[in-house]
């Protein structure tokens, strides 16, 4: 190990920034109005994390460096980010005035229009009371008196106006209540769980809801140390009563025997809503939109996942949001979460989902998986062997069971330090322990490859003990996530090539959170490398539909289902009480879910058993360039962004502006598949070397290369290819611009709906010069841009899918389709009037949209 010293001169250097910083806040403040009261500087939750973030980075670059990290690096570092975030706290002070007037009458400002958006989610206002008058709340818990077991009440709270929106969990003891972080930290303290039958006094928990102006509430029992180990038939039945002097009951909120009770406690209305009351307010929402019950589909799956569970809420509340679902045209009942946790192991959180009745339900038995190095096929076994008894009438009818046995999995490179096992099979398998040193690019891909089997080897134990037990038990994992935060698929984990190619899973799927994106027209860039991942294996993919503003919502779901889902999830439905992003407290959700639903009704036959039909061109995946991607020993170092990942996600929405679909090919067999384009994009800077004499042997043939400044430079080592294997000619073009930078990045946006930007004109019609140039022929394209449209085929006709971002409800759009048979109709599965005619094999049809339909050609 090397230590690092740094001069005088150097530490001196180091402290210029926060030196300037210290001088130029008095200036700053100067020049700002005198707001009354005068302002307090507040640190945010992210100036922390700002802070964080440099402390860590400094440490994960000398430990790549193999240097010892010295306390002066931190230091000098921490004031940098410091001196740079003083104007921003001191800003912000400033920036938002106190209403003198409001405050003077006594009335608290609980502002509820969105001011701001943060991961594209609206926020508001931090409730703040006026002086003298400080609302509170007070909470006395109680438990069953059958229970045996002694324990501790969780009640969690979502921050729905910070920066970072995230939930809060407070611990309830028999006589305080605390954060739970506080609660764990303070290991000395003596514990003073609640006894059976026992009730605490009547505690203040105005601080708790007051953080933020929370107020969505979940309950659930727990054990002693206050996590949620408790098995199913030890929870008891509780009730928590809520008062506002701390004499009188204003509301309850209770369980009946399962683990979690669901309510909303609101500090700044004094109002407390138990289940009943909070579904039946949905119900009203969704009969707004619809007094009878929507037709829905009968084979395509669409589904509201949410918390509703017979063992979670009442009886009269399960009924009610079984009614909302029956109302709206989805065709699930509803949803049950359960997860096992190996304690060892806790950055491996698994979750089984069961299918009960022929859709997508999330149960399971608790126990002990085992970690990625040596499964424990006991426990795997008998956890399906529930799963199937559970299902046994569904599983013989044919329904198919979902096992997703982890949710976004993060299996950083660090984590292979911290069991002996692996660092053991390393040794015998590969011959060397594990290297996390960029200056050695062959240890470092013999590390990742071992980790990347690792995950292989256990995903695929879980398939083969369920195909053991029936072949209808179907594994999956969700590894999308990463493809847009960070533009890697590879550095969460393994990817879902491997799993499909080596049948570690037997159905893909994903979500479509986008957030930390400028749009979420990205989704379909994520089903198409699903898609290439999946058919090739004769798998399907469903999709986890994050539900946003009502446009969006349509708009994704029309997108997704033109590039091939075979079932559709509206992950975040609700119900909003239940802690997690959700929507469905706002009342357009319900019309935009239900006209979706009716419309996938119609045009159901059509999109059942269709194909995605063949791409304009291809758009190369490269893993070998995702790899030398990874930053190690980088704690999920997939929010690092890959630029080339990030090209290659930006140049896929370009095209598709342009009317161009593109199919995903990644390195697998590409020699064969390549043929079947005559334009090939490519944004990654290495691939394999066999992959790019592929490429080039291709070109000689005919094929046109599109690629990106530094693309197809280096091998799988990042070692140079030969040579002017890949300069410029004429069947070799290199744009002169970023897709990500240039495209996607400098977009405005336009009105309150995220996705419906400006998008830079000159890239635009540079890419529509290339599409003229290499006279790509195009199946499908619109007259906007931002009115996506793809085909789905089947023997008797065309299925043609508008998604509409513009995020106009209403416009007319020219459609135009080539290569057709005769057309006899076209039908909007909407009820919209169409108006087409046809010459040769072109059909161009016009139509009047809302946020997407089917266009159904005979």
């Amino acid at each position: 190990m090397k230590v690092v010293e740094k001069s005088s001169k150097d530490r001196a250097l180091s402290l210029v920034p926060f030196v300037v910083s210290v001088l130029y806040v008095p200036i700053l403040v100067s020049h700002l109005p005198s707001p009354k009261p005068p302002p307090t500087l507040h640190f945010k939750f992210w100036h922390w994390y700002v802070i964080i973030v440099v402390v860590r980075r400094t440490k994960m670059r000398n430990t790549c460096q193999n240097k010892t990290v010295s306390g002066w690096s931190i230091c000098r570092n921490v004031c940098v980010a410091v001196s740079l975030l003083l104007p921003c706290c001191i800003a912000f002070s400033y920036a938002e005035p106190v209403d003198q007037d409001k405050q003077a009458a006594g009335v608290a400002e609980t502002r509820e229009e969105p001011i701001m958006r943060w991961w594209g989610r609206p926020t508001r206002k931090v409730f703040t009371p006026p002086e003298g008058t400080h609302p509170t709340m007070y909470v006395r818990a109680t438990f069953a008196p059958d229970h045996p077991l002694p324990g501790t009440i969780a009640f969690s709270t979502e921050a729905i106006d910070s920066y970072f929106p995230g939930t809060y969990t407070w611990l309830i003891d028999s006589d305080s209540v605390s954060p739970a972080k506080t609660y764990w930290k303070n290991r000395k303290t003596p514990r003073k769980p609640l006894a059976p039958g026992s009730s605490t006094p009547w505690l203040d928990i105005t601080q708790a809801l007051h953080y933020g102006y929370l107020e969505v509430m979940m309950v659930e029992a727990r054990d002693t140390s206050g996590h949620n180990q408790l098995p199913e038939e030890q929870t008891p039945a509780f009730r928590l009563d809520f008062s506002r002097d701390g004499s009188t009951v204003i509301g309850s909120i209770s369980n009946g025997g399962g683990r979690i009770a669901c309510g909303m406690v609101s500090l700044a209305k004094g109002t407390v809503e138990n289940d009943v009351q909070l579904t039946e307010a949905d119900l009203r929402r969704a009969r707004a939109a619809g007094q009878t019950p929507a037709r829905k589909p009968r084979h395509f799956p669409i589904e509201l996942w949410n918390a509703v569970s017979p063992t979670t809420m009442s009886p009269q509340a399960f009924t009610n949001e079984l009614e909302v679902f029956r109302i709206l045209g989805a065709n699930d009942t509803g949803r049950e979460t359960s997860e096992i946790l190996d304690p060892e192991h806790q950055y491996e959180p698994t979750h089984l989902f069961r299918n009960p009745r022929g859709d997508f339900l999330a149960c399971g038995p608790r126990g002990q998986l085992g970690c990625l190095c040596s499964p424990n096929y006991a426990n795997i076994t008998n956890a399906l062997l529930q799963l199937k008894k559970e299902c046994a009438g569904p599983l013989s009818r044919g329904k198919k069971l979902i096992v997703c046995i982890m949710d976004e999995p993060h299996y950083d490179l660090t984590m292979l330090t911290n069991c002996h096992s692996k660092v053991k099979n390393c040794r015998e398998r590969f011959g060397r322990d594990f290297v996390f040193d960029p200056a050695d690019p062959e240890g470092m891909l013999a590390t990742i490859a071992y980790r990347d089997q690792m995950v292989v080897d256990y995903y695929k134990a879980v398939s083969d003990a369920a195909r053991a037990i029936d072949t209808n038990l179907l594994i999956t994992a969700d590894f999308g996530i990463s493809l847009v935060f960070g533009g890697n698929l590879s550095a969460p984990g393994t990817s879902v090539f491997r799993l499909a190619d080596s049948q570690a899973i037997g159905i893909g799927q994903t979500e479509d959170w986008c957030n930390l994106q400028f749009t979420r027209q990205f989704s379909s860039y994520m089903c198409d490398v699903y898609r290439a991942a999946t058919e090739r294996n004769g798998m399907d993919f469903t999709m986890n539909s994050i539900l946003l503003s009502p446009p969006e919502v349509v708009a994704k779901a029309y997108s997704e289902v033109g590039h091939g889902v075979k079932a559709l999830s509206f992950f975040h439905y609700g119900p909003h009480w239940f802690r997690g992003d959700n929507k469905n407290r706002c009342a357009e959700i319900y019309p935009a879910i239900r006209g979706f639903c009716e419309a996938t009704a119609v045009a159901e036959d059509w999109i059942v058993g269709a194909k995605v039909t063949q791409g304009d061109a291809a758009l190369l995946f490269s893993e070998s360039g995702d790899r030398l991607e990874i930053i190690p020993g980088k704690k999920r170092n997939w929010i690092e962004r890959n630029p080339y990942g990030k090209d290659r996600m930006s140049i896929s929405l370009l095209l598709n502006h342009c009317g161009v679909r593109t199919d995903i090919l990644d390195e697998t067999g590409i020699e064969k598949r390549l043929a079947d384009y005559r334009v090939l994009f490519a944004t990654d800077r290495c691939v394999r070397r066999e992959t790019a004499h592929a490429i080039a042997n291709w070109i000689k043939h005919g094929g046109i290369l599109v690629k990106t400044a530094n693309a197809l430079t280096g091998d799988e080592l990042g070692k140079p290819l030969p040579e002017g294997m890949f300069n410029k000619s004429e069947q070799i073009w290199e744009i002169d611009f970023s897709p990500w930078r240039d495209y996607v990045k400098p977009a405005k946006q336009v009105g309150e709906c995220y996705s419906h930007r400006n998008f830079p004109q000159a890239p635009l019609e540079k890419t529509r010069e290339i599409i003229k140039r290499s006279s790509i022929h195009r199946r499908i394209f619109t007259d906007c841009p931002l009115v996506e449209s793809s085909l789905l085929e089947k023997a008797d006709g065309y299925l043609a899918v508008l998604a509409n971002w513009s995020a106009n409800e209403r416009r007319t759009v020219q459609v135009t389709l080539t290569g057709l048979r005769q057309v006899k109709h076209v039908q909007s599965a909407c009820g919209a009037k169409v108006t087409w005619k046809q010459a040769k094999d072109q059909l161009i049809a016009e139509v009047e949209i809302g946020w997407g339909d089917y266009l159904i050609i005979h």
